[in-house]
């Protein structure tokens, strides 16, 4: 009887697979994914198509190719914006402008292509914001513009940006920095406790095994590209997160050649109840 039902639970299983598609049950947690479907005017499928993605910030390349199915898809890419092309036999190319990718996300791109040479091409400036049906849950992106320009704590920890996700509560520092010397910040979210949400930077995982309710690595925020934060219905390798499943991403290089420099002044005097007061005292003197 046993045996049985394990063959029956194979059968299923293989089921799934040949009616899921193989580009929806990959692994999309690391970075972002594009995928989509390429049919021709008449709306049949093209299948052998050849769909290239190139990083405008970079010019690093990839590429898929279409199946029986005319699907195609492309995984672990890195956040940022791209250009897409199109390349079959007996169609024109077709190229589409800044396609943004962002980490734990899936962004579809589906092409018409025309009946033509190849040599001809048919360019698309922009597309309608399609509504996101690739992924279930419930998620946040902050991305670098946010990080960068709006207020942090005294260490410029990018977890105080969390505390605009929908369902957390204000981050709160738990420990003492001898025992968290990164200074990471603890947050419940949807009402979980605060060792229950998982955080991985650029695919590790970041937990402080000691205190689990913190990162053991706090990336300065002049790092970060982009931070995902799951709260609800998280794909299964997003696992051992209750509350909120955190994917950072750190910057890469780019093909342009820039800098920054930064200056930050702390004075131990300005943290004293007493000169707080004495301080609020002279901004209403002056008002």
């Amino acid at each position: 009887m046993r045996h049985l039902q394990n063959r029956l639970w194979l059968v299923a299983i293989a089921l799934l697979l040949a009616a899921g598609g193989t580009h929806r049950l990959q692994a999309q947690v690391l970075y972002g994914s594009v995928v989509g479907a390429v049919q021709d005017q008449s709306g049949a499928v093209v299948p052998n198509v050849t769909v290239t993605i190139t990083n405008k910030a970079t010019g690093l390349q990839r590429e898929a190719t279409t199946d029986t199915t005319g699907n195609y898809a492309i995984n672990n890419v890195l956040p940022g914006t791209y250009s897409m092309a199109t390349k079959a036999a007996g169609f024109r190319s077709l190229t589409r402008e800044a396609m943004e990718v962002s980490a734990g996300t899936v962004a579809r791109a589906d092409f018409n292509l025309e009946v033509g040479q190849i040599t001809e091409t048919v360019n698309v400036a922009a597309s309608a914001v399609q509504l996101q049906t690739d992924r279930s849950d419930t998620s946040t992106t902050i991305t670098t513009k946010p990080i960068q320009t709006l207020p942090l704590n005294i260490y410029r920890n990018y977890q105080a940006l969390i505390n605009l996700v929908p369902g957390a509560t204000p981050a709160a520092f738990q420990n003492s920095a001898t025992d968290t010397p990164g200074r990471s910040l603890a947050t419940n979210v949807n009402g979980t406790a605060n060792n229950m949400n998982t955080t991985r930077l650029d695919g590790a995982v970041n937990v402080n095994i000691w205190l689990p309710h913190h990162n053991a690595y706090v990336a300065p925020s002049e790092a970060v590209a982009e931070v995902n934060v799951s709260t609800t219905a998280m794909d299964a390798e997003q696992g051992m997160a209750g509350g909120a499943a955190i994917t950072v991403i750190t910057k890469s290089g780019t093909n342009d050649l820039h800098g920054s420099a930064w200056e930050y002044h702390n004075n131990q005097e300005m943290k004293s109840p007493r000169t707080s007061c004495l301080v609020r005292s002279r901004s209403r003197a002056i008002r």
